[in-house]
């Protein structure tokens, strides 16, 4: 099965746990998504991951899913199972940006963090194989990033998409250093 679209099933997967959480005891809940003052206190170190694919919110995990049909519309899965690291790496940095960059107080959840460190992957990778830039892959990596990060209703987390995207881009650049350096060996 393409690792995108095992992506989209654990992040519904994820939303399901998430609606019968939060419908049950959000209580359970709050030790799933990211509560920076729950990790920085008491050690719920997990929740960085946790939080990647557990969201109670419809609407954070149908742009999420809609986001990474995108992805793999446009590429494919094009990466294997290196999307599976991509994306976590993403998701765990994007979390700690939010963790250190906001308040104690905050909690958040969604897989937002992983999708635009892959979207971003893709991009530079693509440049990198082809030194050409493909346009849609960027005009849309940017719409969704200003659209999602300035619009009033939608509540996101800035910090985890540009922690996502730095570190897409970062895997990117070294995954692609690697390669030459053992192609030219």
């Amino acid at each position: 099965m393409k690792s995108t679209v095992v992506l989209i099933i654990s992040i519904t997967i994820g939303y399901i746990i998430g609606q019968i959480l939060s419908l049950q005891s959000s209580f359970l809940l709050y030790y799933l998504i990211q509560i920076n003052y729950l990790i920085l206190k008491y050690g719920f170190y997990w929740q960085l991951l946790t939080s990647i694919f557990i969201t109670p919110s419809f609407f954070d995990w149908a742009f999420n899913a809609i986001a990474l049909y995108f992805i793999y519309w446009l590429y494919k899965s094009q990466a294997g199972k290196l999307e599976y690291l991509v994306f976590l790496l993403s998701g765990i940095v994007g979390n700690l940006f939010s963790l250190f960059l906001y308040s104690p107080l905050t909690a958040s959840a969604g897989a937002s963090g992983g999708i635009f460190g892959l979207f971003a992957y893709y991009a530079v990778s693509d440049y990198l194989k082809d030194k050409q830039v493909n346009k849609i892959a960027i005009i849309l990596l940017l719409a969704v990033f200003i659209m999602s990060d300035t619009l009033p209703f939608f509540d996101v987390d800035i910090w985890a998409h540009t922690g996502g995207i730095l570190t897409g881009v970062l895997l990117s650049l070294l995954l692609f250093k690697i390669y030459e350096t053992r192609r030219t060996v």
